[in-house]
């Protein structure tokens, strides 16, 4: 390679040497050695061309009124002969000045990623905001493809390096946000440089693959929560039927997703092992992520079979049959007594119900002990307090006995409430809160009226045989206090954030529209005010410990702005 001009050789030199990426920050160094004249020597162009809130489109005019065609000569050579390596933005710009290529890349919500070994770092517009899901580690939890968090801010030239829990091999999509709330382009990005070996593997979300049988001797693989991954983009799965040995391997799409259409060969009551690798780790398919099984076959029960609650509509075929099956639980109905852990939500929409629950066990555990009876013989019985709505008034005893047949995923664990222990076994795991969930769904109808929406305090009301209420709206200090005498006083409480429509407010925050969370406590600290809330998942959270377990703290402040109700029991 022979360039011609002096400066331009010497700072391409340095380029070299250091073998660093080329990026927007760097092309301007190339441009300021080329593009200087009588009016600009290389330090004063260099000054222009960096001022805060500079468009590339104004720094393509400065610098194309003072470039020679023997310099443009020198930077073909750069851009078709160096070995330099070079972002995308940047090689665009070079390209727009050559007259190569139009200019794409003038979007200040557009983001240009350089890999320089310290992690996440790149360029947008100036003083907007970066956010970021990494897509290696959402799968397993329910955190869907945009529920991002805020890794950092652009300076006044539009430079970031964000701060994100990422390990080596990581896939991140992000993207910026202006303070109007528009937003620029996904980019999606592998992370390298953080460590000499990538040991983290793609994960799967073996619980959210779904099976329908055809009844042609195949079935179809899909997922039954379509707004959430299955595992990161491009990973492989391969999916192997034990009876046969039978392997299909396929790729997850940008989306997280499974291929649109994916049939295996497989019967009723076949069991399919589910293998990942992200194409580094576990690339021979010899560990395990879990195994799914096909609907059908035979179940030998334990004890009496009664009746179960109607399922939701939307885990109904077009026939109005289940698309999933049951399974016979008979785990011990308390390890250590109810506890807020102990409960987990799941498929259907009846936050209120666990949020309710959680915080009982919370503030009055021996309630739910006393009301949910073991009778000893693979049946529970669970007494609901239900209100008179004659002269007398008051509350009646109804008792509604279930048996230990619970729905579950593919993959063998419940479909609706469950523990939010690791343990998930049909013989070990603590039972009371999925079972009290199934009772009232029998007492109530069916799963599908439970799971259309409800109020927490009518939970409450019907295992305590005490009406709820909505704390007073008035000042934060009466709020707090009368958060504090609920607490104290071991009432449960619960929170409600604002519907769907208020979705805005949520946006990188960590918590949720449209959800009930349980409030476990309150401290003080340095003069802050703090109330402790649950999320009923068991997991996702704004701040927390460090465990996923759905607890955090949020300031008084927080909390009135982030939740529209806030309830208790009299």
């Amino acid at each position: 390679m022979n360039i011609r001009d002096r400066q331009l050789s010497t700072v391409f030199s340095q380029m070299q040497s250091q073998q660093a990426t080329i990026d927007d920050n760097a092309a301007l160094k190339l441009l300021a050695a080329v593009g200087d004249n009588w009016q600009n020597d290389e330090a004063q162009l260099l000054e222009k061309l960096s001022q805060p809130g500079m468009t590339k489109a104004q720094q393509l005019e400065l610098v194309k009124g003072g470039i020679t065609r023997s310099e443009m000569e020198d930077l073909r050579q750069i851009l078709d002969t160096g070995t330099v390596p070079m972002s995308a933005s940047a090689k665009n710009f070079l390209e727009a000045v050559l007259g190569r290529a139009a200019l794409t890349n003038d979007n200040p919500l557009q983001i240009s990623l350089t890999n320089s070994g310290r992690g996440m770092s790149g360029y947008a517009g100036p003083n907007v905001t970066i956010e970021a899901i990494n897509l290696t580690t959402a799968p397993t939890g329910r955190l869907h493809n945009d529920d991002t968090m805020v890794v950092g801010k652009t300076d006044s030239f539009g430079k970031f390096m964000g701060a994100i829990e990422v390990q080596e091999g990581d896939v991140v999509r992000m993207r910026a946000r202006d303070e109007s709330g528009k937003v620029g382009e996904w980019v999606t990005t592998k992370m390298t440089g953080l460590a000499s070996f990538d040991t983290r593997n793609a994960q799967v979300a073996v619980f959210r693959l779904g099976v329908t049988d055809r009844g042609d001797g195949q079935v179809e693989l899909g997922n039954i929560n379509a707004s959430r991954q299955i595992s990161e983009p491009g990973a492989k799965l391969q999916f192997t039927n034990l009876r046969t040995n039978e392997t299909t391997l396929v790729e997850i799409d940008a989306e997280g997703q499974l291929p649109a259409g994916l049939r295996l060969k497989a019967l009723p009551g076949d069991e399919i092992r589910v293998c990942a690798s992200d194409g580094i780790n576990n690339a021979d398919f010899s560990s395990e992520a879990g195994t799914i099984t096909v609907p059908g076959g035979t179940q030998q029960v334990d004890g009496p079979s009664l009746p179960d609650p109607a399922m939701h509509k939307d885990e109904l075929d077009s026939n109005g049959a289940p698309r999933f099956s049951l399974k016979r639980f008979s785990g011990p109905l308390f390890k250590d007594g109810p506890t807020p852990e102990d409960v987990q939500q799941g498929q259907i929409g009846d936050c209120y119900l666990p949020a309710a629950m959680a915080a009982l066990a919370k503030a009055q555990p021996d309630v739910i002990q006393k009301m949910i009876k073991d009778n000893g013989d693979g049946t529970y019985t669970v007494t609901f307090k239900a209100q008179q709505w004659d002269a007398m008034g008051g509350y009646v005893d109804e008792p509604v006995t279930v048996d230990g047949d619970l729905y579950v995923r593919h993959n063998g664990t419940p479909l609706y409430g469950a523990s939010n222990s690791a343990d998930k076994k049909p013989k070990t795991m603590e039972l009371w809160f999925p079972l009290f969930e199934k009772a009232y769904a029998q007492w109530k109808g069916s799963y599908d009226t439970i799971g259309s929406g409800g109020y927490t305090p009518t939970v409450w009301e019907a295992c305590l045989g005490r009406p709820g209420r909505r704390i007073r709206e008035g000042s934060s200090d009466q709020l707090w206090s009368e958060i504090k005498q609920a607490i104290d006083e071991k009432r449960p409480v619960a929170a409600g954030t604002y519907g769907e429509d208020e979705g805005a407010r949520y946006t990188n925050t960590g918590v949720y529209a449209d959800h009930a969370y349980s409030i476990l406590g309150y401290e003080e600290q340095d003069g802050q005010r703090y109330v402790i809330l649950r999320n009923p998942w068991g997991e996702s959270e704004p701040r927390g410990d460090g465990k996923n377990d759905g607890i955090f703290s949020l300031k008084l402040e927080e909390l009135e702005k982030l939740y529209e109700t806030v309830y208790t029991v009299d």
